[in-house]
């Protein structure tokens, strides 16, 4: 999904970077290659402008390497601002290059013209590139914050790992280490939060009233199925036992919310996620 809120940040920058390049080109070229100064400030304004650039790229593109040359083969954007992307590209290896082999000359035109085409061009493609990737993007029966949605989810799934080491343990295995014990409670602690942060979330986006049992609200609604709901419930109840380590929980029951655990989360889950999608379960 498309973070308007992240990419105005990039642009931010980027607009930044380009103002303060403005500010040294507007001192003439004369002026630039007396001052030794100018050439490196400019060299290093240039990779700040290359390295947000390339965020941009990777999250258009949803990839995380190489992006904005792999950008440049989407033609996404215009010719123009294309090679102005293949150029700064080129310009950053030759940078990386101890023979690096630009002129202050020719570093100052180079710049000149970076300036001007991203200045008239970058913000007013980038916002149509986003529209028009936006009006490809799945529309959602409910309005989810999918940014926050997303890091829970993951937040979720990276503790499930974490106690997979745990779930091979047989069970007296278990109950004889007092580190396969602690690691699990804080590991289900975390995953208690991402999915009452849903929860509400869910509750919230889709206007339901919020009760003191909010997996019971989206049962009741049915938004999970009364099993998902029944099942997540009684390991959410155990919270503040599971977060407080004086407090004594049975071993037995511990282990047993950890075998289970992987499967009621993800049934959440994938419940969730198809009425966010407007699917019936």
């Amino acid at each position: 999904m498309i973070d308007i809120e992240y990419l105005n940040e990039r642009a931010t920058k980027i607009k930044s970077t380009l103002k303060k390049l403005k500010q040294i080109i507007d001192f003439g070229e004369e002026t630039f290659i007396k001052t030794p100064m100018y050439p490196d400030r400019t060299k290093y304004y240039l990779m700040l402008l290359y390295d947000e650039l390339e965020k941009v790229a990777c999250h258009l593109l949803k990839i995380k390497e190489n992006c904005l040359q792999k950008l440049t083969e989407e033609q996404l954007f215009s010719a123009k601002l294309t090679r102005t992307f293949l150029d700064l590209i080129h310009l950053r290896e030759k940078l990386f290059q101890e023979n690096f082999s630009y002129s202050d000359k020719e570093l100052y035109s180079f710049t000149k013209e970076l300036y001007t085409t991203l200045d008239n061009l970058f913000l007013k493609e980038l916002a149509t590139v986003v529209k028009e990737l936006k009006e490809k993007e799945p529309k959602f029966a409910i309005n989810i914050n999918v940014k926050k949605f997303n890091q829970y989810l993951n937040a979720i799934n990276s503790s499930l790992h974490k106690l997979k080491t745990f779930q091979n343990y047989k069970e007296e295995e278990f109950k004889n280490s007092s580190y396969a014990i602690d690691r699990t409670r804080y590991y289900l602690v975390m995953i208690i939060d991402s999915i009452n942060w849903i929860c509400r979330h869910i509750v919230r986006q889709a206007n339901l009233k919020l009760s003191s049992n909010c997996l019971q609200t989206l049962a009741e609604n049915n938004f999970i199925s009364e099993e998902t709901g029944k099942n997540l419930q009684e390991i959410v109840s155990l919270k503040d036992i599971l977060a407080d380590p004086t407090k004594e929980i049975d071993t037995a029951k511990l282990y047993e919310i950890l075998i289970n655990i992987k499967d009621y989360s993800m049934q959440f889950l994938k419940e969730v996620i198809k009425k966010i999608k407007g699917e019936n379960l």
